[in-house]
């Protein structure tokens, strides 16, 4: 039986080098197979993948070693491999599925989201250069979904907003939103790892997120409204970060409601509960 190692690297030039550097043997007598070309996932932030050699190691009782056949031997894993990249970067994009437990409101073990938007870093990276970079990202999105699609941006105290015009914006919204969602957390990832810290960023598609505020805010209200009349806690499913945000703005002021975020992953359940009303104050009591 042909005995046979792999080695994984970042391209399949640098993992034959360290084959032949790892095995002792030239470049011009190296026997493989690519079983992976590799891939930088989506814009290299998520996904990505090393590219993999499979070397015939060499045997004194055979003259002229023959390596498995890759299609052969990992046809199987090749689709298990397609199918559990997808799984996986749905998963990293947006967590695991939503807890379908039942509704935990009550538990008072759970925390609130905060209202208030993470403390700065100490150091807050140049806006010009993360202006630039999420250009460059957007580009490519653009480039890729709506080719026709063009780019304006534009600095409002400091939010970095980048408008997209023009082109399939159907497409770049996507359906709920989901897509311009995604965009905008892969941005976000993506400026972590370029800079070591975030900004304020905004990404809209023909004035989609205004729209959005605006329907958010009123079903807010509506069912505040409908929290403090019956007392029971009201529910939005599945909301992504962004979203809940904008709900929790919104009745952050009121008296008589709380909000919470429930579950696990991006999306998750919102709760609107009624607060409980203080209790009446005692009349003091008087020392004989």
């Amino acid at each position: 039986m042909t005995a046979y190692q792999d080695f994984e690297e970042k391209s399949v030039d640098k993992a034959v080098e360290r084959a032949s550097s790892e095995l002792g043997i030239s470049l011009d007598r190296l026997k493989y197979d690519i079983i992976s070309h590799g891939s930088s996932g989506i814009f290299g932030l998520v996904g990505a993948k090393k590219a993999v050699i499979r070397v015939c190691l060499p045997d004194s009782s055979v003259s002229e070693p023959v390596c498995p056949d890759p299609k052969s031997t990992s046809a199987e894993e090749s689709d298990n491999g397609q199918n559990g990249t997808v799984a996986a970067l749905v998963d990293e994009a947006f967590g695991p599925a939503p807890d379908t437990s039942p509704d935990p409101a009550s538990d008072p073990a759970l925390e609130a989201e905060e209202d208030t938007p993470p403390a700065a870093a100490e150091s807050q990276p140049d806006s010009q250069a993360v202006a630039d970079w999420v250009r460059g990202f957007l580009d490519q999105i653009i480039v890729l979904i709506s080719p026709d699609s063009e780019l304006e941006i534009r600095k409002e105290q400091n939010l970095l907003c980048f408008e997209i015009r023009g082109g399939d914006s159907a497409r770049l919204i996507g359906k709920h939103g989901q897509t311009l969602d995604a965009i905008h957390y892969l941005m976000e990832k993506g400026v972590y790892k370029q800079f070591g810290a975030t900004l304020p960023i905004e990404i809209d598609v023909e004035g989609y997120l205004e729209k959005r505020r605006s329907e958010l805010t009123a079903l807010a209200s509506k069912l505040a409204q409908k929290a403090r009349q019956t007392g029971k806690p009201m529910v939005i499913n599945r909301i992504s970060a962004q979203d809940r945000r904008v709900v929790h703005l919104c009745l952050k002021d009121d008296r008589e409601v709380r909000t919470q975020s429930v579950g696990n992953g991006d999306l998750r359940k919102l709760l609107i509960m009624p607060k409980k009303k203080n209790q009446a104050k005692r009349p003091r009591s008087k020392n004989p």
